[in-house]
């Protein structure tokens, strides 16, 4: 059995209405997964099931679906290890440390997106890539930034954000799991 992070896409007050955190726990649970956690309510769950990333991938899409959520809200899997790795690197410590709220982190369905055009990009943030995820610092303006987010699924493909503090959160929760199931 493996421990993942399970990222879903475009989860909010009105995907709330179709999927609630509760029903999404409970079709996990169904679905071959003891013991599903979210964390926040914004879609993400830590979950122990067997498979490969990609296998757990396809249940969390179809468990999503049945649920009744669009073709758009996508799960993102990952271990544990792999957001750990993100937030070892913290490209950006100074943001992080003052002003996490502010710093994102996107997590992509393909594991391999093009990050070329973020050389090119004229904007305040700043950019860094760690092992396939796109880090960005909003440099305290992300209120300003509204577009961005859309900038970046259309060059990279559909995924999802976490800001810096829901990143630390859920690898702290995944690795505790990690270290209950063995």
């Amino acid at each position: 059995m493996n421990t993942y992070v399970i990222l879903l896409r475009a989860i909010g007050p009105i995907t709330h209405k179709v999927m609630s955190m509760t029903q999404w726990r409970d079709a996990v649970a169904a679905a071959g997964f003891p013991d599903p956690a979210t964390y926040l309510a914004t879609g993400n769950m830590i979950a122990t099931g067997p498979g490969t990333i990609e296998t757990v991938t396809d249940h969390m899409n179809r468990v999503v679906r049945d649920l009744g959520l669009a073709e758009s809200n996508v799960a993102v899997v990952r271990r544990p290890a792999e957001l750990r790795a993100v937030l070892d690197a913290n490209p950006f410590p100074e943001a992080a440390a003052d002003r996490p709220s502010q710093m994102q982190v996107f997590f992509f369905a393909d594991r391999q997106p093009d990050f070329s055009w973020t050389a090119d990009h004229g904007g305040p943030e700043l950019f860094a890539v760690v092992d396939g995820h796109l880090v960005v610092d909003y440099s305290g303006r992300i209120s300003e930034s509204s577009r961005l987010g859309n900038l970046i699924e259309k060059r990279c493909g559909p995924g999802t954000g976490r800001n810096w503090n829901t990143l630390k959160g859920l690898v702290e929760r995944a690795t505790a799991r990690e270290e209950k199931d063995t």
